[in-house]
């Protein structure tokens, strides 16, 4: 089985523009309990972060209800609607 990213073997690669970034940065990382290394550079790169973060909220079974609360079973509801993140 492919480790998941965010893991010790698979840690997060992240770029951020500011200090202020960072720390935001790194709390949503900490708060998911992902592994990551985080750099302040030139341009932002958050992909593996929202990657992570999708793959968190698919369910092991997705015919399972729906995390966003809508009563409908996950393949029928969100595994349709493209990913967004507020970060």
């Amino acid at each position: 089985m492919a480790h998941p990213l965010g893991s010790h073997e698979r840690p997060l690669v992240l770029r951020v523009t500011s200090e202020e970034r960072l720390n935001e940065v790194i709390d949503i990382c900490e708060h998911h309990g992902f592994i990551y290394i985080i750099g302040l550079e030139g341009s932002e790169d958050l992909t593996d972060l929202r990657k992570a973060i999708q793959q968190k909220m698919i369910p092991d079974d997705v015919y399972s209800p729906c995390p966003c609360g809508s009563g409908r079973k996950f393949k029928f509801c969100c595994a349709k609607k493209p990913f967004e993140i507020g970060i």
